[in-house]
């Protein structure tokens, strides 16, 4: 091995790291155990690892990285990368990192949409669910050639990237069809004391309020977002059943959801239901069971090991 190769390996490994440190299980050693036991079980799975993107070059070096590092968790792995309509040099980037692998499939197209921002109008979601449809499609071919249990799909754009340990420990579980993350942005938080002084505290909320729904919640019933926001689990709790979870990072069973669809809908109340409510309704509709892992964790705002802290 070059000494270049050693200093590649280095990089990527550096830049592909998760501050599993940073958050404390309760029963630790029961929680390491899961962890050996869940990692056991991954290495003879096969994945399919897909997102999607636009305009994520600032992140993109640890992606790249990071979805590699996952693959390695499983006895084989292919990788697919949807992107559209980038501007700020993500299209290129994916071209050069991905040309020789063979492991990665990367479909790119322009569609012209503009970008949505985290409007929860209907076009949004019901863009989105187009092209997630698109990505499973793709997943459905690789199946093909390559025989598929699982398939991981993750946000592109997380900056803190996701817990390795945190897939290893779900596939601990046994009886799930579904296993979604407990995704996390930390904000500055600003409180007032009773005498009248201010504090600030680097405060984590539970980021994807719009997907998740609790086990009594239908999906038509959408959440009140500041209440999902101050949802707290940690890690080593049990994993809980849910109607729709998704927060940057889902396992999905290749059987019971490939023929699953994505969809948005508006309710007669005029709320919006994003395509992951719409999607785990569908497999719930079909008897699969969905779960959330509060020690798979995923980060949308930044780490130690993003360069951004």
């Amino acid at each position: 091995m070059t000494h270049s190769t050693n200093s590649s390996q280095y990089a990527s490994n550096i830049i592909s790291r998760f501050p599993e440190d940073l958050f404390a299980a309760k029963n630790y050693e029961d929680y390491l155990k899961r962890v050996a036991r869940g990692a056991e079980t991954a290495s003879r799975k096969n994945v399919v690892i897909t997102g999607l993107c636009r305009n994520i070059i600032g992140v993109l070096e640890h992606t790249v990285a990071r979805l590699r590092k996952t693959g390695d968790l499983f006895n084989d792995y292919r990788i697919l990368i949807y992107e559209n309509d980038s501007t700020d040099g993500t299209s290129q980037a994916l071209r050069k990192h991905f040309t020789n692998d063979t492991k990665t499939t990367l479909a790119q197209e322009t569609t012209g949409m503009p970008m949505f921002g985290k409007t929860r109008e209907l076009d949004r979601p019901r863009y989105l669910a187009g092209l997630r449809n698109i990505s499973f499609e793709g997943v459905r071919l690789l199946n093909k050639f390559f025989p598929t249990d699982y398939i991981i799909v993750v946000d592109l754009d997380l900056e803190g990237g996701w817990s390795y340990d945190g897939i290893c420990h779900s596939f601990s579980y046994d009886n799930w069809s579904a296993m979604t993350a407990n995704g996390l942005e930390y904000v500055d938080a600003t409180y007032v004391g009773t005498d009248g002084t201010t504090f600030s505290e680097y405060k984590p909320l539970f980021y994807d309020t719009w997907a998740w729904r609790g086990i009594n919640t239908k999906m038509t019933e959408v959440p009140d977002s500041a209440e999902v926001n101050e949802l707290r689990f940690n890690r080593g709790d049990e994993i809980v059943e849910v109607n729709s979870n998704f927060n940057g990072l889902g396992i999905y069973k290749y059987e019971e959801a490939i023929d699953c669809k994505f969809d948005a809908i508006l309710t007669d109340s005029g709320d919006v239901v994003n395509e992951w409510a719409y999607f785990h309704n569908e497999m719930k509709k079909r008897g699969s069971r969905i779960f959330m892992n509060p020690s798979m964790i995923a980060l949308y705002t930044p780490t130690i090991y993003s360069g951004k802290y």
